[in-house]
């Protein structure tokens, strides 16, 4: 009686074990999903800001009164708005920071991009020049790697597409290889198969 009652109290931990470790790994599958969707989102984002940024661009080349730059320049910056860890970081050299302008809510108010106020913790910060839009923040694309600018975004799609045309390339290759050996196979066969008749034709 003792010896069942162990045995199913062993069988009882070993099936709670299971179910806490199953509940583990989707809360974790669930957190990557939902981190996934964030950076998705983020990097949207950013492909509107630049949209904006190219609109405001041209407007000011033709107008430059009317519609004047939005923006903090880095050389700039309030002293309300704290982006010291960021600096740091050099993402943007300081040789650059009179081309990169700082997005704070009345800036993207004036943008039309006041959808994104309070969305996020960071800062958008932009050129007008290269239309380069960087994240104060940051976020961490699929390999895990830190990035901050949509030029990041961009090369992330570039590397994508070397690797898919390599991929091809290769494939390509192997099945070139595979049909070559199969003719050549098939031609020695025929060979083998002339001479044998010839041989018999002789006997």
């Amino acid at each position: 009686m003792r010896k069942e009652e162990g045995k199913s109290s062993i069988r009882l931990i070993l099936i709670i074990t299971a179910i806490i470790i199953v509940a583990i790994m989707g809360i974790n599958a669930m957190r990557e999903f939902m981190d996934g969707e964030k950076v998705k989102s983020l990097q949207a984002d950013m492909l509107i800001v630049k949209t904006k940024v190219e609109t405001l661009k041209g407007k000011n080349t033709l107008n430059p009164e009317e519609n004047p730059l939005r923006g903090h320049q880095l050389t700039q910056i309030p002293e309300n708005i704290d982006i010291k860890e960021f600096l740091e970081k050099n993402v943007i050299t300081t040789e650059e920071y009179e081309k990169y302008y700082l997005l704070d809510d009345e800036n993207l108010r004036n943008m039309e991009l006041q959808d994104l106020i309070n969305k996020y913790d960071g800062y958008f910060i932009v050129n007008y020049d290269s239309f380069d839009v960087v994240y104060s923040e940051g976020y961490k694309n699929e390999n895990g790697v830190w990035c901050y600018k949509i030029s990041d975004l961009e090369k992330e799609s570039k590397i994508e597409n070397e690797v898919k045309n390599i991929t091809t390339q290769l494939d390509e290759h192997i099945v070139n290889e595979q049909t070559s050996q199969e003719k050549t196979e098939e031609t020695a066969t025929t060979e083998q198969t002339e001479e044998n008749t010839e041989q018999s034709g002789e006997r």
